[in-house]
């Protein structure tokens, strides 16, 4: 398996979440023990990334942050793994993002636009009072995972690509590629949700976000 990376993702409920910030190495993966919470395609091509400052046309993406609320972090959603019948991706018990096929006290996020990048924030703030953002940790040499920390925009590993992809899901929403540094989020049985580089290998792994109502609500 290629080098991998990772991200984190929130869930719901009126629980405490007790972040811990984590030392970040050069390159801004993340470092040191996981955080501790209180309660739990296409192959060979790398998607364009959506523009934050205007739609584009031909194959350049067709959305941008202005345009659509959910990218301008205006909206809370559900981040679903496509393939996929039921999971959806949250914060696990120890900090970690993953899928999960039951409800989840953390798994709604906010995507904020930073640039043409974003922060994936979660939707509720934590014990402290301040929401918390996924981030790339390094794992030497396991996969790379996402993992919930303090938000810090001078951080690369907290700044994600998302590019809009050509195919919907059976809904009719649009679908989503979601990178940090060229590697890719993906789920595999064995690791989980992981970030991996695709080389020459196709991108399996892809996301449709499902509204649930105003940020902050």
């Amino acid at each position: 398996m290629r080098t991998c990376r990772s991200t984190v993702l929130f869930g719901v409920l009126a629980a405490g979440l007790v972040l811990t910030q984590q030392a970040c190495t050069r390159g801004d993966r993340q470092s040191g023990k996981p955080v501790a919470f209180t309660t739990p395609a296409s192959a060979g091509t790398t998607p364009a990334p959506i523009r934050t400052t205007k739609a584009g046309s031909g194959n350049k993406p067709a959305v941008s942050s202005t345009a659509d609320p959910i990218l301008a972090g205006r909206r809370q959603v559900v981040i679903r793994p496509i393939p996929s019948s039921e999971s959806i991706v949250a914060v696990d018990e120890d900090g970690r993002l993953n899928t999960t096929d039951g409800e989840a006290e953390f798994g709604l996020f906010v995507l904020t636009p930073v640039g043409d990048k974003f922060l994936i924030k979660t939707a509720k703030a934590g014990a402290g009072g301040e929401q918390s953002c996924l981030g790339i940790k390094n794992n030497g040499s396991s996969p790379l995972t996402v993992e919930a920390t303090a938000c810090d925009t001078r951080r690369d590993g907290q700044l994600f690509t998302i590019s809009r992809l050509k195919a919907k899901d059976k809904q009719g929403r649009p679908t989503y590629a979601i990178s940090n540094e060229g590697a890719f989020l993906q789920v595999f049985p064995r690791t989980g949700l992981i970030a991996e580089e695709l080389g020459d290998a196709p991108l399996l792994t892809t996301y449709a976000f499902i509204d649930n109502g105003p940020a902050g609500s």
